[in-house]
């Protein structure tokens, strides 16, 4: 661009020295043109000079006129030359200005850069930082891991070992119970000898009898109290779903509920069958607990839709639906007099009042709650709930706040009060039962076997009506038996099929034990 500017500063300044040049032509043309005014005014010239004057007067006229043309060209020139040197200023300004802009971007992104590459520097730092503290948690993460794996070595050989001294203790036990059995055997033949040989001639009707009692059951049993059940007398589908509850009601009759939304009432006819004689319905989900009150024959369940509901089964009438709950109602059982207790899955235990049909109390433990149990012998308000927290609380309905508070193994899916009310019976999801004293609440006896596994967290483990024995059904199908003072596995009852069993109920007569599994089937074993 300099180079082209100086090209035309250098064509200007010829045309300027031509210009000159012009300038002197046309001053001696003007002398000229002076003289031959003056001559015309002072006379006529010599011919031959005037004629050489002449000649050069056309010569320079000529000149003048080579000059003035080409002083227009050489204008013109000019003209074009300033014109197209605007236009290269106007470029060159632009140009400037588009430098300025350029070097302005330059700036920025060379600032831009600058932070880049302390970004990156940065970054580079805090990858190198996470990589070392990578590689220690790594090596914290192997080291802990080797641990748990040689914790857990160490648990499963202390299992084993509990396991070991556990069939020590029990095949001493099973031992010291043989041995009291004779010797409860010796004693009760020497009684019934006892009782025969005093029995008189005139007597004979008392001696027949006492010669016809059965001294055993089939099994060798002694049968002093609860009948120990030994075979399968029937079993039926009675749901389309699973049968989450089963309750006596009396010595024939027996209720059940399930996922189809009702709850049945069943007779057994005492030959190996069963007939279905009442159908309660209401309920909108799957039926989760039964409980009965006998003096005025009130069947209360809880159910899935979030609601408690009361029959009258003189009537089969559905008396009152309780609502209050948000979420599922897990549990429910009569309390006190006209009233009742539930649990639900919102973490919320209500006492309802069954003759005004309204809650007239809530309690909040922040668990949710799997089983509730009443008819506490030391105190009538008291009652106990299990939770999904594995702590089993104790409350007094005239309190808010649990007056005991006692943590489980597990999560606790299921209690029984025995009939003095003084003990309770516990399930929890550790495989374990607990049998607990309720005016010291510690633990009395704790009941497992080895393959006995709780089947859900509604789960239902009961004791015999005399109080004799422990029944709980698992995850495989079985029912497991317990003598309930030795702890001794007494029976083991297969059925046919592997599915869970979720609920038991024994007969109120000690005779029959009834068995709800996951998939329709209802089992009575005897």
């Amino acid at each position: 661009m300099s180079d082209y500017r100086k090209l035309i500063i250098e064509r200007l300044e010829d045309v300027k020295t031509r210009n000159k040049q012009v300038a002197s032509v046309y001053n001696n043309y003007s002398k000229l043109a002076e003289a031959l005014i003056k001559k015309q005014k002072y006379g006529a010239p010599r011919s031959g000079v005037s004629l050489e004057e002449n000649e050069e007067l056309v010569k320079t006229k000529a000149e003048m006129a080579d000059l003035y043309r080409s002083k227009c060209q050489n204008d013109q020139r000019l003209i074009n030359a300033n014109h197209a040197i605007i236009e290269y200023e106007k470029k060159t300004n632009a140009l400037i200005a588009e430098k300025s802009k350029l070097e302005a971007v330059k700036h920025n992104l060379a600032g831009k850069y600058a932070r880049t590459e302390v970004e990156l520097q940065r970054l580079k730092s805090d990858n190198e930082l996470m990589n070392d503290e990578r590689i220690a948690t790594n090596a914290t993460v192997t080291m802990m891991t080797q641990q748990i794996q040689e914790m857990e070595n160490d648990r499963i050989h202390f299992l084993n070992k509990i396991r070991e001294l556990n069939a020590t203790r029990i095949d001493m036990m099973n031992a010291e119970v043989a041995l009291e059995e004779q010797r409860r055997h010796s004693r009760v033949q020497d009684m019934i000898t006892s009782a025969i040989n005093d029995v008189s001639d005139k007597d004979l009707k008392l001696e027949a009898m006492l010669k016809k009692m059965p001294e055993t059951n089939a099994n060798g049993d002694l049968l002093l109290g609860d009948s120990l059940p030994s075979r399968s007398e029937f079993n039926f589908e009675c749901d389309e779903g699973e049968v989450n509850d089963v309750l006596w009601l009396d010595g024939e009759t027996f209720a059940t509920g399930g996922s189809d939304r009702k709850i049945k009432i069943w007779k057994t006819d005492g030959h190996g069958g069963q007939t279905r004689i009442d159908v309660l319905a209401g309920s909108n989900a799957a039926f989760t607990r039964i409980d009965y009150e006998r003096d005025r024959k009130h069947l209360i369940a809880s159910s899935n839709d979030k609601n408690v509901r009361l029959w009258n089964l003189d009537t089969s009438r559905l008396m009152s639906t309780l609502s209050g709950h948000a979420d599922q109602v897990t549990c429910v059982k009569f309390y006190q007099s006209h009233s009742a207790v539930s649990g639900s899955a919102d973490r919320v235990i209500k006492i309802w009042d069954l003759q005004n049909q309204r809650c007239s109390r809530s309690l909040f433990p922040a668990s949710k709650i799997l089983d509730v149990a009443t008819n506490m012998g030391g105190s009538p308000s008291l009652f106990a709930t299990g939770h999904f927290d594995k702590k089993l609380r104790f409350y007094d309905g005239r309190s808010s706040d649990p007056v005991k508070t006692v943590e489980m193994g597990g999560r606790i899916t299921s209690l029984d009060v025995t009939m003095s009310g003084c003990e309770l019976l516990v399930s929890t999801r550790d495989d374990t039962i607990t049998l607990m004293d309720l005016r010291s609440f510690q633990t009395v006896h704790c009941y497992s076997a080895e393959n006995y596994r709780t089947s859900s967290d509604s789960s239902r483990v009961i004791l015999s009506s005399g109080n004799e024995y422990v029944a709980a059904g698992s995850s495989n199908g079985c029912v497991f038996i317990w003598n309930r003072n030795t702890t001794k596995l007494e029976k083991r009852l297969s059925s046919s099929s592997e599915n869970p069993i979720f609920s038991l109920s024994w007969n109120p007569t000690g005779y029959g034990l009834l068995s709800s599994s996951k998939q329709k089937v209802v089992t009575l074993w005897k």
